[in-house]
């Protein structure tokens, strides 16, 4: 229940706290003293859609709060879920808009988002508006209500996980099957891919060591007149460098035994004399192990091309070739993969469409058997409501579908997100009409009437703690009031139940009876909220039956309407 709701700076209240009570709340008051701003207040505070314009004027922020205790399991395991502690079941929601377009919301002093308030606040508050009965005109709640009645919501919630999943399954054949002549298009390339990367024979580190060998052949020519002029110098030739050595050693040997100081000078001779002579042999050497092969040359430069080629394409390095020839493997085993996996997916859904087959037909018929007793419980509240004479019902249709898998009563359908074919609730206001759609036949005062109907008897099955009629009685009075007012008292045995209400009849059965009153204080107007002793009850409920000007008439008519187990009560 909402025990407790403070307001600053929102439209004209200024500073406002309440606390509420379990049972039937009544809010009255005079027309635009702010009964629906209160109500707009709590809307805002549950995630609805903020607008600066409704901070008070003058002011940067506006601050609705409200404390909330709750003892349903799964509305508190999902406050759980979001990380927000709670303690002994109290919720305290605080929620505030600064006229930047700035929100800020909390949760037991945790911040949290609009979309998770607004999710936790569906769970709070059952918050029927002043047109909210017009709803009733959109056949695609009908099925919602009748689940929510016929206690086959659960059977739809096993229905729709598994429709779901099929429909998962068929998409990723769809995908599959939408994309075959590309899968065989990529199949065709990858497989020339791979096939151009290892015609090539490629192996790591191989463009190193051809580059060495190409710089080699182009410096042949080159490199052999060096070595054939380095030759020259150093023995092919009259006073070349070994010849002048040796003539070295030969003049310095006879005078080594004389002159022992020489013996070193002659030993570095002669051991430069027969390192020169190595070089000369290793030149030698290698000027004629040298070959100028222009064919060789020439297929070098046709395998680097090639490597370039595929470089260009593949990556910078063989590495990377080699690195991108096992991806593309890859990717051509899995599309084979896939060519499997399509024939276990065709597999799959054949499966699941007889499960959700079986579960949408066992959903159709609880919905058909709820539907009887929905139509005999409408009619007995509406009746009770002196609606004599009208007729209820809830039309089933069934569209054939040849590409349907479902087959209910012979005939092949399609299933949809929420089951087989639609639902929409029909009606008949007098004797003898036939029953048509809601849409085309209820008046406003009706359709008030049938959402209360229906609020009635969903009343148990409806988890919802706290339940808000804001104006239900438009268009309504005398004896259908008074029915109105039972019903809502029947409801708030359950519930926490708030009704703004201009007739007395209704206001005459609250629990707790609130007036809202709007005052003008040097030149601003603030609204204000205040609960009800006995003796205010009887002058507000007089005053809504006669106007300004109350009789003692109107006053023990009031007191009659009273009921004697208001918390109010004179004693």
């Amino acid at each position: 229940m909402l025990k407790e709701i403070k307001i600053q700076n929102f439209a004209i209240i200024e500073n406002l706290v309440v606390n509420f009570e379990s049972g039937l709340n009544v809010l009255t008051g005079e027309t635009g003293a702010g009964k629906s701003i209160i109500i707009d207040a709590l809307n805002l505070l549950l995630g609805g859609r903020a607008d600066t314009d409704s901070i008070r004027t003058g002011e940067t922020t506006a601050l609705i709060e409200g404390l909330f205790q709750i003892t349903n399991r799964e509305t508190l395991s999902l406050v759980e879920e979001i990380g927000v502690v709670t303690e002994d079941g109290e919720l305290h929601i605080k929620r505030q808009v600064s006229n930047s377009g700035k929100n800020r919301c909390f949760l037991n002093d945790s911040q949290i988002t609009v979309s998770t308030l607004a999710k936790i606040g569906d769970r709070l508050v059952d918050l029927h508006g002043q047109h909210d009965h017009q709803t009733l005109l959109h056949p695609e709640i009908h099925v919602d209500l009748l689940d929510l009645f016929g206690k086959s919501k659960q059977s739809r919630d096993k229905y729709s996980k598994e429709f779901l999943e099929y429909q998962s399954l068929v998409k990723n054949l769809q995908s599959l099957n939408t994309s075959q002549q590309e899968r065989l298009q990529k199949e065709e390339f990858l497989g020339f891919q791979i096939s151009e990367i290892d015609s090539a024979n490629l192996s790591e580190g191989e463009e190193e060591v051809i580059m060495t060998e190409k710089n080699k052949l182009q410096h042949s020519e080159k490199t052999r007149e060096a070595l054939q002029r380095s030759q020259t110098l150093l023995a092919d030739q009259s006073g070349s460098i070994l010849e002048n050595l040796r003539q070295i050693l030969k003049e310095l040997e006879p005078f080594i035994e004389i002159y022992s100081d020489l013996a070193s000078p002659f030993e570095r001779s002669q051991s430069a004399f027969y390192e020169l002579e190595d070089v000369e042999n290793a030149l030698r050497s290698h000027n004629q192990s040298l070959d100028f092969n222009p064919e060789q040359l020439e297929k070098i430069e046709d395998r680097l091309a090639e490597i370039n080629g595929l470089k260009r394409k593949y990556g910078n390095s063989i590495a990377e070739i080699l690195l991108k020839r096992e991806k593309f493997a890859t990717e051509l085993g899995q599309l084979t993969i896939n060519e499997e996996n399509t024939k276990k997916l065709v597999e799959e859904i054949n499966k699941k469409e007889q499960v959700v087959s079986k579960l949408a037909i066992e959903l159709a018929e609880k919905r058909e058997i709820g539907a009887k007793s929905l139509k005999q419980g409408v009619e007995k509240e509406l009746k009770e409501l002196h609606m004599n004479g009208v007729r209820f019902g809830v039309d089933f249709n069934y569209p054939a579908d040849t590409e349907g898998f479902v087959e209910f009563r012979n005939t092949k359908l399609k299933p949809t997100s929420i089951g087989l074919g639609t639902l929409e609730f029909l009606f008949s206001p007098n004797p003898g009409e036939e029953l048509r759609p809601l849409a085309k036949i209820a008046s406003g005062g009706e359709l008030s009437r049938i959402m209360l109907a229906l609020k009635s008897i969903l009343n148990k099955q409806d988890t919802i703690p706290v339940m808000i009629f804001d104006e239900v009685d438009t268009g309504i009075g005398g004896r259908v009031a008074e029915k109105i007012g039972d019903k809502l008292k029947k409801v708030a045995e359950d519930k926490q139940v708030f009704c703004i209400t201009h007739l007395p009849q209704i206001a005459g059965r609250a629990t707790t009876h609130y007036r809202v009153e709007k005052q003008v204080h040097g030149k601003r107007t603030r609204s204000g909220i205040r609960q009800l002793d006995f003796q205010e009850r009887v002058e507000e409920i007089a005053r809504m039956s006669s106007g300004e000007k109350i009789t003692q008439a109107s006053l023990q008519h009031a007191r009659e309407l009273i009921e004697p187990s208001s918390t109010t009560e004179l004693t």
